[in-house]
């Protein structure tokens, strides 16, 4: 009777101890799984924008139309995939397809304040591939993208670095101004036809006009204040391929 009395009371305390080892092994288990991190679709949008070149087409010289899915994978990875067609609006000579772009992001984040990324960009004359960095400290915001471009024999530009960048901006309240600079030079001219550079430069100026559960609606103006294309001279086939751009051109650019 005894020995029944002390088999009794090990297989309670074998018991016990697998219901503790397994309550265990299903909080382990259960911690580990919700610390998977999981690509999930943060936001899907469309925006317009409408290039105005001060007078070239009476609607826009280009009107985009473009779709946007942004994209999360856990805590610190973030992507993002857009495709938009451009056209050519003016109610004399209507409207013609201007062009196409495919573009994919990928983010990491290094701490609150901190992210590097990389791009690629994707045109009918050209691909993109993109090393990014962006930053915000309190009111303080910017970001750099610096690329190489590849043309798909495109006659009139070489290969080329890139930069694009919006170096400052301040928000204040819903208002955000910042200034923007892109530029680019040839890596290569065999065309030795003296080109050296170009650039434009931009004013611009971003407020959220809705904010619901499911929609966002942002409107920004952009003033294009200067612009330039560098050209020597001396070059041994020197010709003046790029005109430079209109130095007073204004954008409205429509995101939601």
């Amino acid at each position: 009777m005894k020995s029944k009395i002390i088999l009794k009371t090990q297989e309670e305390k074998f018991m016990r101890k697998t219901a503790l080892l397994l309550t265990a092994l299903g909080i382990i288990s259960g911690a580990a799984y919700a610390e998977q991190p999981e690509l999930k679709v943060k936001s899907v949008g469309q925006y317009i924008e409408i290039d105005n070149t001060s007078g070239a087409e009476d609607i826009g010289e280009k009107v985009h139309f473009g779709n946007k899915v942004s994209l999360s994978y856990g805590k610190d990875w973030s992507f993002g995939l857009m495709a938009r067609k451009a056209w050519k609006t003016d109610t004399d000579d209507g409207i013609h397809s201007s062009g196409h772009r495919l573009q994919l992001d990928a983010w990491k984040q290094v701490n609150d304040n901190l992210a590097f990324g990389l791009r690629y960009r994707g045109q009918n004359e050209f691909d993109r591939y993109y090393l990014r960095t962006k930053y915000n400290y309190g009111m303080f915001s910017g970001n750099i993208d610096v690329a190489y471009q590849s043309n798909n024999a495109a006659s009139d530009h070489e290969d080329a670095y890139y930069v694009e960048a919006i170096p400052v901006a301040v928000t204040v309240g819903p208002v955000t101004v910042g200034y923007y600079v892109e530029a680019d030079t040839w890596s290569v001219n065999t065309k030795e036809d003296g080109f050296e550079h170009k650039y434009r430069q931009q004013l611009r100026v971003g407020a959220p006009l809705y904010t619901g559960e499911k929609l966002s609606l942002g409107l920004e103006y952009r003033w294009q204040f200067d612009t330039d294309v560098e050209y020597d001279k001396d070059a041994p086939k020197y010709k003046r391929a790029y005109k430079e751009e209109n130095s007073n051109t204004h954008i409205l650019y429509l995101s939601g």
